[in-house]
C-alpha cells in the first residue's frame, strides 16, 4: 500500500528518530532508520517491508494518545463481526472516553477490560484508554501515574491482536486496512472505511465532548 509523502496533520514531531526513541523496535526495523527521515517516510518503509509489528508499534507511538486509542477501538470493532457482550462493553466504554476523556470514563474502561479478563483487542483498547494518563490507583488513594509508554503500548497490542485474529490468509489485508485507518486518523479523519458499522457511544457524551472541543474527526 502507498503511504503519503506529505506530513501527517496531527503529528507534531518532524523526525522518525525522535519517535523511535520511545518505541521497542526490531533490529530489522531500526536498520531502515536514517537521520532526517520523516514519520510518514519511515512508516512507508516498514509497511513496504511487511514489518507488521514494527509498523503498528511505530504508528501507535506516533499518534497522540487519544487518537491512538480511537485507532485501536476502530480496528477492533471492524474485526469483530459478532462481538460478545464483554467486547461490546469494552469498545463502548473506550469510545465514550474518546468522545469525553474525563477520569470517570477512563476508569470505566478499566472495569470493562477487567470484565473481559484483560483478553483480546477490545480489552486492550480499553486498557490503553485507562493507561492514557491519570492515576492508576483506586480513587481516594495516593496518585500512581502510569509510565507514558503504557498507553501507546496498549494501543499497539490491541491493533496487533486484531490483525492476528481471523484467517491467516487474510492477515496482510487486515494489516493494510489497520494502517489505512491509522493514517486517516493521523490526518484528522475518523478511521472508518466504507461498510463499517457505527461504534456506539452514549449520545450525551458525544454531544458534550463535541461542545467541549474534545471531538475532532471522530
Amino acid at each position: 500500500m502507498k503511504i503519503q509523502t506529505e506530513p501527517f496533520r496531527k503529528i507534531s514531531e518532524g523526525a522518525a528518530a525522535e519517535i523511535c526513541k520511545r518505541v521497542d523496535l526490531s533490529a530489522e526495523a531500526t536498520a531502515f532508520l536514517v537521520p532526517g527521515l520523516s514519520p510518514q517516510g519511515y512508516l512507508a518503509l516498514l509497511v513496504d517491508a511487511k514489518q507488521v509489528g514494527d509498523a503498528v508499534r511505530f504508528l501507535a507511538f506516533t499518534l497522540p494518545i487519544r487518537e491512538g486509542v480511537w485507532w485501536a477501538c476502530v480496528v477492533a470493532h471492524s474485526n469483530l463481526a459478532e462481538p460478545t457482550a464483554t467486547q461490546s462493553l469494552a469498545l463502548d466504554r473506550t469510545a465514550n472516553w474518546v468522545y469525553e476523556p474525563n477520569d470517570m470514563n477512563r476508569r470505566s474502561c478499566m472495569e470493562a477490560a477487567e470484565s473481559g479478563n484483560f483478553d483480546g483487542a477490545a480489552a486492550y483498547a480499553a486498557l490503553a484508554a485507562f493507561w492514557s494518563g491519570g492515576s492508576m490507583a483506586p480513587e481516594n488513594m495516593p496518585e500512581a501515574l502510569p509510565d507514558p509508554k503504557l498507553g501507546p503500548i496498549g494501543v499497539g497490542a490491541s491493533v496487533l491482536l486484531s490483525i492476528a485474529s481471523g484467517e491467516p490468509a487474510h492477515l496482510n489485508t487486515r494489516f493494510e486496512k489497520a494502517i489505512e485507518r491509522g493514517v486517516d486518523i493521523a490526518n484528522g479523519g475518523n478511521g472508518r472505511l466504507d461498510g463499517d458499522r457505527p461504534i456506539r457511544a452514549q449520545p450525551s457524551l458525544q454531544a458534550s465532548g463535541q461542545a467541549a472541543g474534545h471531538r475532532t474527526g471522530f
